[in-house]
């Protein structure tokens, strides 16, 4: 719009009385109309001096003037001082320094704790890394910031507000393992490195998205092939299972300021608090293979699980298909025979779909061996579980709940606490394979052959692991119901049944006829655990079944043996 001249912008009327006459009477409508075009021109010209923070005077005409106020010149925020003070002599009081806190003194200068084992213990206790690795995650921190746009750029360098030195990151470091590991808030962690909570936070954002990326290709490796995958099914081999990978799960991580728009899709049906749901596959040792983003709450196992790009490569043959493995069976003659497969399978709960490559107990069933098979995997199966609580249990924000906002940071933390869950089990020595073991019979029970079962009588229980007292005691029927008249007190038989809504299926129905190796993803899952069913039976009166463990060593190292 053009500028008004100067004599024209004079005559323009700037008050609603000088419409008006000496008499008080209307005297002409286009002034009005002009006074109302002066004041939607001056509205608009205080709206954009608001927008642009710049100030107007009061006698402000717009049509002599520019119409978009200058811009302001850009002003770095000014640089905040933290919350802890100390009292000077003459009653002044200043703000302490970061090198002035107790964390510093006590973990940054302090070299103590390179000698000191009691420090050091307590050092792992509160920030749950070693000294050691602590140390190195700092190297590594600094490596990735001495480029611009690296993660910690802004943190290896000159303070942009006062061009000082920037926060120390090693106190950085260390609240950002605080906030993960005891899910504290940021108001707590000032009062111990004296370095506000909004940088805090800051660092809190780059450390997640280098722990989500760079840590967790580092330390959370996915089998690409057999040769990968055999190191994880080591363990699996001995307890029964060859070919397993692993076993895989979901779990719900509380989100406590998730948007209002995606509320509904993250609570679920019997939970009131926000969610987000992931699914985690990890193998014997506690070691997690794979871990998908985060899934709205709402979401079953079944539905995340095709997200899961590891268990839909296993079962549309894309992943894994070069693992080859054998399976005993009884032949026409009744003598046991090796069958080859290939391909690889994970044990799941009865909440997934009904594919071969995620096998889960029977949940129906009156068959010893079936009974026995099935709890013998539902104990393999805590493998999962037992890391859930690991995770849960040592970065205690994933049990607390996620204050930060926004549901992606909750999948930046998750990510996060999956890499450095493996690094410590790589610190202790627990990702390597697990050499201890108790064998099933523990070469002192007896073999009762009739109905596939050990006799632990007058065997020291103490030293039979509970996953293999299960397997002899309490084998009641699951459910069973043959009549059609609800589950009822079924008689235990070692024999196959083929009743008309069990789970089993003819093995003529399924057997490939003329292939030398069976393909796992191209079974049905009823066919395939029978076949793992009749491989454990034999295994199982082998004496060839273990449950696989890490031998108890004392703080030298050494071998604890059990008398």
């Amino acid at each position: 719009m053009a500028l008004l001249s100067a004599t024209v912008a004079s005559n323009l009327p700037k008050t609603l009385l000088q419409c008006f006459s000496g008499d008080s009477t209307f005297s002409n409508l286009e002034q009005f109309i002009r006074y109302t075009k002066y004041r939607r021109e001056r509205a608009k010209s205080l709206r954009e001096a608001v927008l642009h923070c710049v100030e107007i005077d009061d006698d402000y005409d717009p049509y002599q003037h520019d119409k978009v106020p200058p811009q302001r010149v850009k002003k770095y925020r000014s640089k905040r001082c933290a919350v802890p003070w100390k009292a000077c002599v003459d009653d002044a009081t200043v703000a302490l320094a970061p090198e002035q806190s107790a964390w510093y003194r006590l973990y940054v200068i302090n070299r103590a704790l390179l000698t000191n084992t009691k420090s050091q213990r307590d050092f792992r206790r509160r920030f749950r890394l070693p000294f050691q690795n602590y140390l190195e995650l700092v190297e590594l921190c600094k490596e990735n910031g001495l480029h611009r746009g690296d993660f910690f750029h802004r943190w290896c360098g000159l303070d942009k507000v006062n061009n000082k030195k920037s926060s120390p990151i090693e106190l950085l470091v260390l609240g950002a393992l605080r906030y993960l590991g005891r899910g504290w808030t940021f108001d707590d962690i000032v009062e111990s490195t004296c370095i506000s909570a909004e940088v805090h936070r800051c660092f809190l954002e780059a450390f997640l998205d280098f722990g989500s990326t760079v840590l967790y290709s580092k330390y959370v490796v996915t089998p690409q092939n057999a040769e990968e995958a055999k190191t994880h099914s080591i363990e699996y081999e001995k307890a029964g299972f060859p070919g397993c990978i692993g076993s895989c799960d979901c779990t719900h991580i509380t989100t406590e300021k998730c948007q209002y728009n995606l509320k509904n899709n993250h609570t679920g049906r019997n939970k009131k608090e926000t969610t987000r749901t992931f699914n985690l596959t990890a193998n014997h040792r506690r070691s997690i293979l794979h871990s998908t983003r985060g899934g709205p709450g709402r979401w079953n196992d079944q539905t995340m699980v095709t997200y899961d790009r590891f268990i839909t490569g296993l079962h549309e043959g894309t992943g894994l298909a070069d693992i080859s493995f054998q399976l005993f069976e009884y032949n026409d003659n009744g003598d046991t025979t090796p069958v080859k497969y290939s391909g690889g399978y994970v044990i799941v709960d009865n909440g997934y779909h009904d594919w071969s490559v995620t096998v889960p107990p029977i949940s129906r069933t009156n068959v010893i061996r079936e009974i026995r098979w099935s709890k013998w995997v539902e104990s393999m199966r805590k493998d999962v579980e037992c890391t859930f609580g690991i995770l849960k249990g040592r970065w205690r924000i994933l049990k607390c709940g996620v204050r930060v906002h926004g549901i992606d940071k909750v999948d930046l933390i998750w990510l996060t606490c999956c890499a450095l869950h493996n690094w410590l089990l790589d610190i202790d020595g627990l990702s390597s394979e697990w050499t201890g073991g108790e064998v099933a019979n523990s070469d002192e029970s007896e073999w009762l052959g009739e109905l596939g079962a050990h006799d632990f009588s007058g065997v020291n229980r103490d030293r039979i692991p509970n996953a293999i007292l299960r397997l002899s005691n309490n084998l009641t029927n699951r459910n069973f119901d043959a009549s059609g008249m609800g589950p009822g007190d079924d008689v235990l038989v070692d024999r196959d049944h083929m009743p008309i809504n069990s789970d089993h299926v003819s093995d003529r129905m399924e057997d490939q006829a003329g292939q030398s190796t069976r393909v796992v993803k191209n079974l049905t899952l009823n066919f395939f655990r029978r076949k793992l069913i009749e491989h454990f039976h034999i295994m199982w009166s082998r004496n060839n079944i273990v449950w696989p463990q890490v031998r108890p060593t004392n703080q030298n190292g050494r071998e604890l043996r059990i008398d």
